[in-house]
């Protein structure tokens, strides 16, 4: 049998979508090898291997926007790796790949385009990345996150899915996870910054806690705040007049988001997708310097949907975010609203979904 070969990495928002479509794929078509592949430094290296998946490396370099000249060096990376990636469709035999995007995936995709390897594309960005608008064009499929990505990439060929979540998000209910988190009956707050923090909001969370002491036996906090800022974490929640529970990262978010009532976060695609169909409320905070500022457009689909309230970067203080925590803390009516309004946004089936586009790819079913 064909392998399917992923091609994904360098963040959390490329990796867990196709981690979410390779469980799918296992389940659809236990006969299918699936292999990944992505940068040999980066996050996928650990991640993948950890969840039991065969990992190849494949050098690749990326192309920062603050600093034009590295798109030589991402190229021309690019163009190098290529050669490592046609020698590993070989040998693995590889019927289709399949790509989220991102600087990782270009050499495997170039390889592919080369080779006539049918790829699948998924771009789960508003406003899709530079990789997946690059190869859109000679893709067999492209699945995307958003309508507003697909008008992008050539109608007859582009269907909207949603962006694939892990159904081991589901696999907890809420009080078991309550219970595991050692949680009772109080309003509790997820914090999240990402796979590699934020400094903005650790440090405006890190003021806002003392401004929370009205809501003293009323609400709780998890805070991800990642390696760099936990020590200062776990100093501000020693202080805190309300529980805090500090972690530098959190790998079982399926035992996390069903004891959750709300989140504070970025707007990456694939974290707001695990919000969505976990139907959370949050306030979000997009990234400013994301590529193409595709974090503002994710957040403000969410926002018009009535599932999020936005908070730009640039006007946020501590005294802001304690008041928007304790009117969500405090307004059951309007939770509760934003909550259906998240489940009704939310595509928790999209890795399913996306999973059975990979299959008609590999067995050569029209687009």
């Amino acid at each position: 049998m064909a392998a399917i070969v992923i091609a994904a990495g360098g963040t959390g928002g490329h990796l867990y979508p196709a981690l979410a479509v390779a469980a799918e794929l296992q389940a659809i078509a236990p006969d299918s090898p699936v292999v990944f592949v992505g940068t040999p430094g980066g996050m996928e290296s650990r991640v993948v291997p950890a969840g039991g998946w065969t990992f190849l490396p494949v050098r690749a370099f990326p192309w920062r926007r603050a600093r034009p000249w590295t798109i030589v060096s991402a190229s021309l990376g690019a163009v190098a790796g290529s050669f490592s990636a046609m020698r590993i469709l070989r040998r693995q035999d590889a019927g289709v790949v399949f790509s989220t995007g991102g600087y990782a995936s270009a050499p495997v995709l170039l390889a592919s385009a080369v080779s006539g390897v049918p790829i699948v594309l998924h771009e789960p960005n508003a406003r899709p990345g530079v990789v997946t608008r690059i190869f859109g064009s000679v893709a067999a499929r492209v699945t995307v996150g958003s309508a507003e990505a697909g008008r992008r990439f050539p109608k007859s060929r582009t269907e909207v899915t949603g962006v694939p979540v892990r159904r081991s998000l589901f696999a907890v209910g809420r009080e078991e996870a309550r219970k595991k988190l050692g949680l009772a009956g109080e309003f509790t707050l997820l914090v999240l910054g990402g796979s590699q923090g934020a400094g903005a909001i650790n440090a405006a969370l890190e003021s806002a806690l003392p401004r929370l002491a009205e809501a003293r036996g009323r609400l709780s906090i998890i805070w991800a705040c990642g390696k760099k800022d936990f020590d200062r974490a776990r100093l501000a929640a020693a202080s805190a007049p309300v529980p805090v529970k500090p972690y530098s990262y959190i790998d079982d978010m399926g035992s996390v988001l069903p004891a959750c009532d709300a989140v504070v976060g970025r707007a990456g695609a694939s974290a707001t997708a695990e919000i969505l169909a976990a139907g959370l409320p949050s306030l979000l905070i997009p990234y400013p310097f994301a590529a193409a500022d595709h974090q503002r457009l994710n957040a403000e689909a969410i926002e018009r949907a009535g599932a999020a309230k936005v908070l730009p970067e640039a006007s946020l203080t501590p005294g802001l975010l304690a008041e928007e925590i304790l009117a969500l803390a405090g307004d059951g009516v309007k939770l509760a609203s934003m909550a259906q309004c998240a489940r009704a946004t939310g595509k928790p089936d999209a890795a399913r979904t996306v999973a059975q586009a990979v299959l008609s790819a590999l067995m050569g079913a029209p687009c």
